[in-house]
């Protein structure tokens, strides 16, 4: 079980890096009853809090400008596409700033690059609240969300790989993914409610909720000595540092951007997709909920699931995203059953893996957890912002259908590269 870097390395070492040692003097033995293990329970339980709400408070500037759509665009006078470029904007510098990101939150730490992202957020969250009144200032603000997200999504890598228990590892994961589909449903309900009624300006306030969790509880999570990480980093047989390499990481997130580039499309278009293939609108709604519930729980089942098994998962990953591709190609036949099949399918198989992806990136190198991560999420960054814009315009220069199978054609793709790159893993 991993407690952290502070509990495997010398006494020696926890006095260079300004650690006090224990009370006693010494390190106590498995058989012990001791403080640190009650620390570590506690950080536990606060790190899964932080970690669901951190990327929710990160992400909420951009899905909340998509949830506010009507009324944003009704005051200020933008068009459909001009508030969907907003939008793509803040998507874009995430994720050419995400690797950046990884290298800062591996450098500053976990704590404090969630500091920085919440930060962040919260200007993005003010900004767009109080003051965005053009275009401008609205891609401006999604922009800075954008960099929240970069440097938000490493630094929780790196907080789940120091402060949470290595055999929890697959569902912490699960539930920082699980977390941003699960407050887009709450939003959904409860958002227009306040836009409808005092304003959708106020409707940015939900974000104090998360904002205030995350400056709660992660003061009480130990922050990890930083010469200890730098100093003495995870090391193999050979004695040195385990990383990943760079190819093979580079490789994953390729795969990651063609996989999420698939399920986003589907996601956004689901609707619309089923209202033109004669489902009724309200019909459509409960089953862009249900793939919604159906993603959550995949997410964090896999989690337990990798969890039992251990290490990296890409084969696992790269068998959903082909459950994902077949069901997303029968998803356009135009029979409403196999439409069924194929949202269950996208949002399962085709976009429930991303918490093992982040999984395996840290299992596949605890030397460097939020450069490898940093790099996934601008493999995801870069699905989530291309998905959307190439499904609509396959399904407005053809035809539904013809975007949902070249949907999964993408999701296969993805597939055959998560193994590519698999192979090229450090066992």
């Amino acid at each position: 079980m991993r407690s952290g870097a502070a509990t495997v390395c010398s006494p020696e070492a926890l006095a260079d890096a300004g650690v006090p040692p224990p009370v006693d003097g010494g390190i106590p033995s498995h058989g012990e009853s001791s403080s640190p293990e009650l620390v570590l329970t506690l950080s536990t339980r606060s790190s899964l809090v932080v970690v669901s709400s951190a990327l929710v408070l990160a992400a909420l500037p951009l899905f909340m400008v998509g949830g506010l759509a009507v009324q944003i665009r009704a005051e200020l006078g933008l068009t459909e596409a001009a508030l969907g470029g907003a939008v793509t904007t803040g998507f874009i510098v995430g994720a050419l700033s995400a690797p950046f990101g990884g290298r800062i939150a591996d450098r500053i730490g976990p704590r404090t690059a969630l500091y920085l992202g919440g930060s962040l957020s919260a200007l993005s969250l003010s900004g767009l609240g109080v003051v965005a009144d053009s275009w401008g200032e609205m891609a401006a603000f999604l922009a800075l969300a954008g960099l929240a997200i970069s440097v938000t999504d490493p630094g929780l890598a790196i907080l789940v790989n120091d402060s949470v228990t290595e055999d929890i590892h697959g569902l912490a994961f699960g539930v920082k993914e699980a977390s941003i589909p699960a407050a887009t449903l709450a939003a959904g309900a409860a958002v227009p409610a306040i836009a409808l009624t005092i304003g959708w300006r106020w409707a940015f306030a939900v974000g104090l909720l998360p904002l205030l969790a995350v400056a709660l509880l992660l003061r009480k999570i130990p922050g990890r000595p930083q010469r200890i990480a730098e100093d003495h980093p995870p090391t193999g047989t050979t004695g040195d540092p385990v990383k990943a390499p760079t190819k093979a990481v580079a490789i994953t997130a390729v795969a990651a951007a063609l996989g999420t580039t698939a399920a986003s499309g589907v996601g956004v278009f689901l609707t619309e997709s089923a209202v033109a293939m004669g489902m009724s609108p309200g019909a459509a709604g409960v089953l862009l909920a249900a793939g919604g519930v159906a993603g959550i729980i995949t997410r964090v089942s896999t989690g337990v699931t990798a969890d039992r098994s251990g290490g990296p998962q890409f084969r696992l990953i790269a068998g959903m995203l082909v459950v994902g591709a077949a069901t997303i190609a029968l998803g356009g036949s135009g029979n409403n059953l196999l439409l069924i099949v194929g949202t269950i399918g996208a949002f399962t198989g085709g976009w429930g893996w991303t918490g093992l992806y982040f999984l395996s990136l840290v299992k596949s190198s605890p030397s460097n957890p939020g450069a490898v991560a940093g790099i996934g999420a601008a493999g995801l960054g870069v699905g989530n912002a291309a998905g959307p814009i190439l499904f609509g315009l396959t399904a407005q220069s053809i035809s539904f259908r013809a975007a949902w199978l070249a949907a999964g054609a993408v999701a296969g793709l993805a597939s055959l590269l998560m193994l590519a790159a698999r192979r090229q893993m450090t066992p």
